[in-house]
Order: structure tokens, then sequence, then C-alpha cells
């Protein structure tokens, strides 16, 4: 009976063991089963893709960079081949000692610990590029080439400016600076602001490798695309002239632009620098150019601003004409200044002018006449005025450093100095001194405005932007006043800038205004006439010389803009200037 017992237990445990086996195994092939429907259903394209990614690499090459071209298809920026040093880590173990030996032998002044960094994560059958390659560079390498295992010579594509002329407008490339950038891309200027048009599309080459990521064959190759080219407006030949036509020893700018389409077909600044040295990473070169007080990365026909001196003085005429403050016939008697309070106000001519009406105030720059109108004018109608023709604005033509400028108004006073306006203060902004700070680039546009009746076109680079007029319409007989004594200042005897007219004969005929930019308030002994004495003080304490003049003065097609910094005379040193440069484009129907 006992054993009969004992194996009626033996089996109850026995099936007790089985069935929890069962419900275990039951529970671990549903899990199972669950699993392998996640992944074979649910997870299916996910994994897909990873298995496509494990055996298949995509490396991406690099496009070629748009073209830069001025108005006639002249090549200003593009691409020309570089070579450069890169190691391949899969060809030597010992290939972080060639690098060394290869710094050693050609002095690259790599960055070991940079990278050692960045080699640790690279596929090491890619190459990885140590430094950019000279000619010189290039033959002493071949002369130990038996030296290095692991280290080419490899061909890429730098970015090319032939005219270093160009390098204030086109701009330079640097490195990337986020890991999502790939490539060298623009920060300066044009090559900053038109990135997206110009850089391309990668390429991309797709291979099949192994779990060492060596490659075992190419599978399929999509070619890079090239980015969009760009046209400006620049003309090459007028470019390089009027970079000439600056002189050496002084800053100053220039620009020329198109009276009917707001066209920049130069723009030039001095010094200036060659952004090839950018490029070719000429470290040396380019810390130089960073420290060096005379500022050639400033490019000076845009973002310098100075006083315009007497070329403001047709602004002033016009908030006379319209608010019926003056008649352009009267005359005023100018004795050399004129007084408001306990304060004189001088005229650049000690002497004075004696009786002078409009166009002679204009044509021989009387100061004092502006003083007398000034006496009776409100400065918000000349800081409204000035905006309506083109100053006080910023002009995004795509190059860094925009700014504004300033003509100044009482509301303008009180919110950043906290001080009311003062009649007296409206006197010395009427002749373009006081707060007034304009660009080169805004004074041809002022004349351009009123060349054109007030409605004027917005200045551009671009050549495919289409042009855009804004202002509005001046009073047809006031436009007619000014432009006639503007016109008289060169063309008519006892005007500021009749020299032209006399010096060079068989130039074509312009109009225009000269204009003396004061750096510091002078004394009314140190002026005698418009050949102002500056040899006599500091250099940096002389006068701005300014000169916007057009041509020809009939049917005006082109305007120039020159600021020579500390040259003193408008109608001494801008002036000539100015005159060349039209008369270049002019003859070369530029």
């Amino acid at each position: 009976m006992e054993k009969n017992k004992t194996s009626e237990d033996s089996i109850k445990i026995l099936n007790r063991r089985s069935f929890i086996i069962i419900i275990v195994g039951a529970i671990l092939s549903f899990i199972v089963s669950l699993r392998l429907f996640s992944l074979q259903v649910i997870n299916f394209n996910f994994y897909k893709k990873k298995s496509v990614e494990n055996k298949l690499s995509i490396k991406l090459t690099p496009p070629l960079r748009g073209d830069i071209y001025d108005s006639k298809k002249n090549l200003i920026a593009g691409s020309s081949s570089l070579y450069e040093f890169a190691v391949f880590k899969n060809l030597s173990k010992d290939h972080f000692q060639e690098i060394k030996k290869l710094d050693s032998l050609i002095n690259l002044n790599l960055n070991f610990e940079e990278i050692s960094k960045r080699l640790k994560k690279y596929n090491e059958y890619s190459g990885f590029s140590l430094s950019r390659a000279s000619w010189e560079q290039i033959v002493e390498f071949e002369k130990n080439k038996f030296l290095f295992n692991s280290i080419k010579i490899i061909e890429s594509k730098k970015r090319y400016y032939p005219y270093q002329n160009f390098s204030q407008i086109i701009g330079y490339m640097g490195q990337p600076t986020q890991s999502s950038e790939l490539y060298s891309k623009g920060v300066f200027h044009l090559e900053k602001s038109y990135e997206k048009h110009l850089k391309g599309t990668p390429g991309k080459i797709f291979s099949e490798v192994n779990a060492k990521g060596k490659t075992i064959r190419e599978i399929s190759i999509e070619k890079s695309i090239k980015g969009n080219d760009l046209d400006l407006t620049l003309d090459l030949s007028l470019q390089n002239y009027a970079q000439s036509q600056l002189p050496r020893n002084k800053k100053g700018s220039i620009v020329v632009i198109s009276v009917s389409d707001g066209s920049i077909l130069s723009m030039n600044s001095n010094p200036t620098f060659d952004a090839q040295i950018f490029e070719d990473r000429e470290n040396n070169k380019i810390q130089d150019l960073l420290n060096d007080d005379q500022k050639p990365l400033f490019n000076r026909a845009f973002s310098g601003f100075y006083p315009p001196g007497s070329v403001f003085k047709p602004i002033s005429a016009l908030v006379g004409l319209q608010r019926n403050l003056i008649d352009p016939q009267k005359e005023v008697f100018c004795k050399g200044h004129s007084s408001l309070g306990d304060r004189n106000y001088y005229c650049w001519k000690k002497k004075g002018h004696g009786k002078v009406n409009l166009k002679k105030a204009i044509k021989e720059s009387c100061d004092v006449y502006f003083y007398e109108l000034a006496k009776k004018t409100n400065i918000d109608d000349i800081a409204s005025l000035s905006s309506n023709l083109g100053l006080n604005k910023e002009y995004d033509i795509g190059l860094s450093n925009i700014g504004k400028g300033l003509v100044p108004s009482k509301k303008w006073k009180k919110a950043f100095l906290e001080e009311s306006w003062y009649q007296g203060e409206t006197l010395i902004t009427c002749i373009g001194q006081g707060y007034n700070q304009t660009s080169p680039l805004q004074l041809a546009t002022l004349y351009s405005a009123i060349l054109n009746g007030g409605k004027y076109p917005i200045p551009k680079l671009d050549k495919n932007t289409p042009t855009k007029f804004t202002g509005k319409l001046l009073n047809n007989e006031h436009q007619k006043i000014i432009v006639n004594s503007l016109n008289a200042v060169v063309q008519e005897p006892r005007g500021t800038a009749h020299k032209l007219s006399i010096s060079n004969p068989e130039f074509v005929k312009i109009g225009g205004k000269t204009g003396t930019s004061q750096v510091v308030r002078i004394k009314e002994s140190e002026r005698e006439d418009d050949q102002y004495k500056s040899k006599e003080i500091e250099e940096r304490f002389k006068d701005h010389s300014v000169f916007v003049g057009y041509a020809p003065y009939d049917k005006p097609k082109y305007i120039a803009s020159v600021i020579i910094e500390n040259g003193g005379s408008g109608s001494a040193v801008a002036a000539p200037i100015a005159h060349k440069i039209l008369d270049f484009a002019f003859k070369n129907n530029v």
C-alpha cells in the first residue's frame, strides 16, 4: 500500500513540474514570438534601413561654388585647383608619427592635439586633410616621399579672386563653425550674403563597405550640382581705373552709380586688402590685416560716415523753396559771417560774397546764404526731406557692416542726447556740418534723387535685382532751379569747381557740388578762400575733401561720389578725381 502511495505522489510531483515547464515554455515562446513580430513586422522598415546602412557608405563630395562676374561677364570670383596633404590611417599603423615627421620636414605648424582628437573619429579608409600644400611644399614632399606610407597629396578646389580691387565687395570664405557645416562658407560681404545662392549641392558616392568600413565596391554616384552664378552691376575696367585714382597715402572712397537704374558701377575704398590671403590661409598676413590701424578691411564707400559738407546744401535749398522761405531771385548780403544771438557763424570766404541769390549761393558755396535760410527753417523739415531723398537710410546691397547714417531731428536729439534742439544747430546742419553723417553711397543716391526729380532707383549690386524706385516727386520748377545751380558750379565762372572745365576742356562736361567736411571746428582766421590752408594743421585734423558730380551735365547718365579723408578742399582734391572717373565712364560707355 505504501509503495502505491509513494508512486502516486511521485506522479503528482512529476505532473506538477511538467505543467510548470509547459507554462514557462509557453510564456517564453509567446515573448519570443512578440519580439519576432516586432522585429519583422512592426519595425521592419527601421531595421531594414539599419541593415542597409551597415553595409552602405555614403560619402559627400563638395560642389563647385558658383562664380561671380562683373556686368560684362568678366570673372571676379571663381574656383581653382587646390592641393592638400592628407593622411590615410589604414596605410600605416605609424600614421601619427608620419604626421609629426611631415610637420618637422615642411613646417606646416600643425595642431597635433586637434588632429589626434579628430582622427580618432575618422574613417581609416578616407583621407583626412592635414594642410594645404604649396608648390614648394609639394616639391619637398616628393623628394622625401619614401619616408611616408600613409600621407598622400590630394586635389581639391579653392576660391580664386583674380582682382584685389573687388575684395571690399566680394568678401572672402571661412572655415565651418558648426558640425552640420561640411565645407568652407562665405563669411564676409557678398560671399556671406549670397551663401545659399552660391554654395551648390554636394554629390554622393554610395559604396558597399565591410564591418571595418573598407570600401568593397562603388554602387552608384550622384554628381554634385554647382552653385548658381552671380552677376554684378560693377564694371571691371571702371573699378580698376577708379581705384588707381585714389591717393595711395590717403584714406578715401569712390562710388559711381547709374542715374537710370541705381546700378553700382564702381565702389572703391582705400586702403584695401587682398581676399586671396584668407583663402590661402596666410595666417601671418591675415593677422597683420586685423591689427592694421588703417583698417583696410573697412569699406569706407559703404560703411564710412562723414559730415557731407556743402554737398548737402541742395537739400536745405529745396526745403526753403518748398516752404516758401526763400525767393530764388532775392539776394542776401554776405559779409563773411552771420550772427545768431551772441555768436557769429562764418562763411568759408573771409571777406564775404557780397550780394547772393540762390543760384550764386550754390555755385559759389556761400555759407551765409544758408545760415540766413536756416534761421527760418524747422530742422524736422530738413530731416524729413533728407529721408525722402535717400539719406538716413540703410541700403541692403549684400555687404557687411550696414549703416544708416544720420540727419538729425528734434526727436533724435531728445531720444539719444536727452537735450532740446537749438536753432544754432540748424545753421550748421544746413551747410552739412554738425551731427550730419552720410556715406559716399548715400550721397550718390541723394544726387540721383535730385536728378530724377525725387523718385529715384534704389542702389543695387546684383544685376538681376529688378530696379525699384522710391521717394516722392519734387516740384518740377524747384528741381530745375537746383540742377541749373549745380551745373553752374562747374560750367560757369566763379563756380567752386569751374577750374575743372578750364583744366580739362576735352573731358565730358559735368555738374556737381564741392564740399569741405570739417573734422574739427575752425576759427574764422583759419579760412581765406576755397583753397583751405590744410598744411598748417595736423593731418588728422584736416578737413575731408568731398565732391559729388554727374555726367553729362545736360543728360546725366553717371554719378560719382568721392571722399578723401583729411584731403582738404573739395574743389582741389575730390573734384578732379571725380571728373576723371566720370570722363572714363562716359567715354568707355560703361
